[in-house]
Parts: C-alpha cells; sequence; structure tokens
C-alpha cells in the first residue's frame, strides 16, 4: 500500500521523471536541511553552475523572505525552492522576476491542487486573502557582464494550523487547510518547474504584453487602495491602477503624498522594488 501524500518525502528522481523541461530542474540538489536555499543556489552560481540549476530542501534553518523576514520552514510539510539563471533578459528586467514566477507557481497551484489563488504585488501568493506561497529574487555578478540571478519560493503545502507559529495563524495558509487533502510535494515541485520554464522563455523572448496581460488577470492589487513601504523609507499610499510594461506597480496617489503629487493634482508613481500593503 502506497504511503499517504503526506508521509511522501522530496526524491530528486521523482521530481525529475516529471520534467518536460530543456535545462530547469535537470540539476537538482535536494538537501534534508540546509540553512537557506537561496543562500546554497548562490554559492552554486559563484562557481558558474549551470542555467536551470535548483536547489529543494525538506527544512530551512534560515528561511529567508523579502526584506530581512524570516521564512518560517518546518520540515517535510512544504515546497524550499531555488534557481539559478544565468539571463540576459532578467538582467535587463528584473521587476518581472518575481512577478513571472508567481504566475507560474499560481498556474501550477490551482492545476495541481484545485486551489483558487490571486497574485499579491510583487511576490506572494494569496488565497482567501491569506498567504500561502512567496518568492525572493536576489542577484550576483560573475564578471561585467555575467549577472546571475537566484529566484527562491516557498509554497505551504501540507502544513495544518498547528504547524505554523502563533504569529502567523491568523495571516498564513496551506493547500492542506485550505482543501483538507495532503499533497504529493514531488508532483507539485515538477509542474512548478516546467510552467516556470515557459514563463521564464517568455520573458527571453520579449512577449511582455502577453506577460503583463496575464498577471494583470491575476493580481488581486489591482484596483486597490494601497500602502507602499519604498526601500529609502518612503510612505506612499493611493490607488493601484496597472502593471507596466516593465513589471512596475503604477499607483494614482493622493495629494498628501507630496512631493509625488503634482500642482495638488494626483500623480502616477512608478514603483519598482517595495513592500505593499493592501489597505481595507
Amino acid at each position: 500500500m502506497p504511503p499517504a501524500a503526506h508521509a511522501i518525502r522530496l526524491q530528486t528522481d521523482d521530481v525529475q521523471r516529471r520534467l518536460t523541461t530543456r535545462s530547469l530542474g535537470r540539476s537538482l540538489h535536494l538537501f534534508d536541511e540546509i540553512a537557506s536555499t537561496n543562500d546554497a543556489a548562490l554559492t552554486l552560481a559563484s562557481v558558474k553552475a549551470a542555467d536551470g540549476t535548483a536547489v529543494l530542501a525538506e527544512r530551512q534553518t534560515a528561511g529567508k523572505g523579502r526584506l530581512g523576514r524570516r521564512w518560517d520552514s518546518p520540515p517535510h510539510l512544504n515546497i524550499y525552492c531555488s534557481v539559478i539563471l544565468n539571463t540576459f533578459q532578467f538582467s535587463r528586467n528584473p521587476s518581472w522576476m518575481p512577478l513571472v514566477t508567481g504566475l507560474a507557481l499560481s498556474e501550477a497551484i490551482q492545476e495541481s491542487c484545485a486551489v483558487r489563488l490571486a497574485l499579491k504585488w510583487p511576490n506572494d501568493l494569496l488565497c482567501r486573502g491569506k498567504k500561502i506561497g512567496g518568492v525572493l529574487c536576489e542577484s550576483s555578478s560573475q564578471g561585467h557582464e555575467n549577472l546571475t540571478c537566484v529566484v527562491g519560493f516557498g509554497i505551504n503545502v501540507n502544513g495544518r494550523g498547528k504547524d505554523f507559529p502563533d504569529e502567523l495563524r491568523s495571516i498564513a495558509t496551506s493547500l492542506h487547510q485550505e482543501t483538507q487533502k495532503f499533497f504529493d510535494r514531488n508532483i507539485l515541485v515538477a509542474d512548478v518547474f516546467n510552467r516556470l520554464e515557459n514563463w521564464y522563455d517568455a520573458v527571453e523572448s520579449g512577449q511582455f504584453e502577453r506577460i503583463r496581460k496575464s498577471y494583470t488577470e491575476a493580481c488581486a492589487t489591482l484596483g486597490r487602495d494601497v500602502q507602499v513601504s519604498c526601500m529609502d523609507g518612503t510612505t506612499i499610499q493611493g490607488t493601484a491602477l496597472d502593471v507596466g510594461r516593465d513589471g512596475a506597480l503604477l499607483i494614482s496617489t493622493e495629494r498628501r503624498n507630496r512631493p509625488f503629487a503634482t500642482q495638488g493634482r494626483p500623480s502616477i508613481v512608478e514603483i519598482r522594488a517595495a513592500d505593499v500593503q493592501h489597505l481595507r
């Protein structure tokens, strides 16, 4: 009798035999425990690991979210993964990195697990307003023109309410909590890799209008009043209107957001890297 899905460990062979990719996931490093998959991927990138190399872990002891936040990483429940991209287009269009990754994750989850998701610009996956996954993009330079991107992502898969820290239980969820089912993570990881490569190919070939259309249809941030905490410490409030061709979030600001407002009229601000909070 096969084991229940929640008892199935991640297996390199089980993931790779389901791949339809050319490169993504073909070189796959699986760890039972690691500090951070992003850190491991950056180390591999520094010794010229092949494009599409992936790092996957059952547990992280120092998992990272955006803005230095900790990513809670209990063992054998979820997906913690990072992939290496040695790509010209991503170095020219970094704003698209978390967005197309979110698209791929959302498609894979909705298809494999029948859970409806929405995307929160720039890097969160939401289910009924709660966080079910996230993306962290980092880069390193290996020479004047060689920029390597590492795209890390986490998906809450088989965790139950008791598996979350107290401070996360009201704002985070998992695929199991939403469906009362357990899922084979090997199947989901392979589906994510297959869809990731398709969307990365779309970036490489410059299909930005197609990408923008797909992202805006899935983005829960658009049309919402938002508060944006910029990297320089500035805070902006306004309405999220659209996503630009380069992936920037376009916000109509209010008058009190001077100097962003012009002559007392709301202006459009382009945000490329920031923390966004949906306001009720």
